[in-house]
């Protein structure tokens, strides 16, 4: 008997192990877990949602005074932050 390939049918092999490895671990991971959170995470948390709900305030904000063209740049700072951002990065 001549075999030719021997290569797929080692790949073939290695991906039915590969298969088999991953189904085991799945069951080992599927086992519930107690997570508690200690009361600094939470207010941690509670900081992060009440400025993101800052955030999304503000950003309404722009939104509409873009809108309606009363939004006003000011050159003086975004020159400002050009400088510092070229003297920073150079």
């Amino acid at each position: 008997m001549r075999i030719n390939d021997v290569k797929s049918g080692f790949i073939t092999y290695q991906n039915q192990q590969n298969r088999s490895n991953i189904q085991d671990i799945q069951k080992k991971t599927s086992a519930s877990a107690e997570v508690k959170i200690s009361s600094r995470g939470r207010e941690i948390s509670q900081a992060m949602m009440s400025e993101q709900a800052q955030r999304q305030n503000r950003l309404q904000e722009l939104k509409q005074q873009i809108t309606d063209g009363t939004y006003k740049v000011d050159s003086s700072k975004v020159a400002a932050k050009m400088i510092e951002f070229w003297k920073s990065n150079s």
